[in-house]
């Protein structure tokens, strides 16, 4: 049975307000198609969907719907009737299980909004670098280290087949803007750092982290922790939003004549000795920059003690991730435009273009500014 997101489900539960955004507003008409356009290609095993979409599982549940088209999109034949794990994915004779999961705030009466950071900035480099090293691995850490616990390879079902935990973190403001970075920092304990040799080359080197210290202290590598062999990589996303399905709907048949969307973030930097990301901008639609496919934004992370190994660009991701003899980890990627994160404005069409630009000029000079005062480490 078709999953039917918006249906009136006559629950006095508190709707969830991106929910009620999402369904009520005309800016989010795009989004409105291609998330019906998506879910009614879902099976439903547990019968819960709508309900945990419109209330305290929106989050996680647009992250599954984003799955669903990631996958399709990739060629996967998707099998959704166990409740557990989310999927079993299969492509060229090989069967996947994937199970996902997202970094959520703690319990809390109130929905968490986000927020870009550039906003609110670190008040120092240094308290960047703690946050970038320490509390986004603590993050990230608790809900992975929840998955492995529960045992998945263990299901007849997926016993002897490689298995994925696919993540996105929507655990406080600013949590969306972070990249794969600091997730494989904490999934190999390694710390990655930089500096220029005598002809201005960039080198890149990695020390080995034991903890990660900061809300509370957790083991680092987890790779290395017991039973974390039957993971076969981790798939990273920070694009699995309303955004990116507001986007994807006005490149397509979803598109609508009363809003224009406006794209900006930081992308990876070809310059093969710059140390920081660049920015992008550009209008969603219009040509100027190639369509966006549901694979970007997505980083499948390999573990190099995988009982059942991943084959390389199997999955479909972005960008993939292998620990080199070297010691570091070196992204191979898909396509030549790699955003590191995004964020999307949506505009009346009658605003003229001139003004539309200067906001959003202003707005990427603004992201900048926070990237150098933060040295970096977004």
């Amino acid at each position: 049975m078709a999953i039917d997101l918006f249906k009136d489900l006559r629950k006095r539960k508190p709707l969830h307000p991106q929910f009620l955004k999402v369904r009520d507003e005309i800016w989010m008409a795009p989004a409105r198609g291609m998330l019906n356009e998506v879910a009614a290609t879902m099976e439903e095993p547990d019968g819960n969907f709508a309900e945990q979409f419109q209330t305290h599982g929106f989050d996680s549940r647009t992250f599954e719907i984003y799955l669903q088209a990631f996958f399709t999109e990739a060629g996967h034949v998707i099998d959704r009737r166990h409740d557990r794990p989310d999927f079993l994915i299969s492509r060229d004779g090989l069967t996947v299980a994937v199970e996902a999961v997202t970094a959520n705030p703690p319990p809390n009466k109130d929905y968490t909004p986000y927020v870009p950071i550039y906003l609110d900035p670190p008040k120092s480099s240094e308290e960047a670098l703690h946050y970038f090293r320490n509390e986004v691995a603590i993050k990230f850490g608790s809900p992975l280290y929840s998955k492995l616990k529960k045992e998945y390879w263990k299901l007849p079902h997926v016993a002897g087949k490689p298995l994925i935990i696919a993540i996105e973190s929507f655990h406080g403001e600013a949590s969306l803007t972070i990249s794969s970075t600091n997730l494989s920092n904490f999934l190999f304990g390694l710390y990655h750092h930089h500096h220029f040799d005598d002809d201005g080359n960039i080198v890149v080197e990695a020390d080995k982290v034991k903890e990660h210290i900061g809300s509370k202290t957790i083991r680092s590598n987890f790779f290395q922790l017991e039973g974390a062999e039957n993971i076969s990589a981790i798939l990273f996303s920070n694009t699995g939003t309303i955004g990116k399905f507001n986007r994807m709907g006005q490149e397509g048949q979803h598109r609508s004549s009363e809003v224009r969307l406006f794209r900006y973030g930081t992308c990876y930097d070809d310059d093969p000795n710059s140390a920081m990301a660049a920015t992008f901008a550009y209008e969603v639609g219009e040509g100027n920059f190639p369509p966006e496919p549901w694979r970007q934004g997505s980083v499948l992370i390999h573990n190099p003690g995988a009982l059942h190994p991943i084959p390389a660009e199997w999955l479909g991701a972005g960008a993939e991730e292998n620990l080199e003899a070297s010691g570091t980890v070196v992204p191979i990627l898909k396509d030549p435009f790699l955003p590191y994160m995004s964020m999307t404005k949506i505009f009346p069409a009658s605003i003229p273009t001139r003004a539309i630009w200067d906001q959003i000029s202003q707005d990427v000079k603004l992201l900048a500014m926070g990237m150098t005062a933060a040295q970096g480490w977004i």
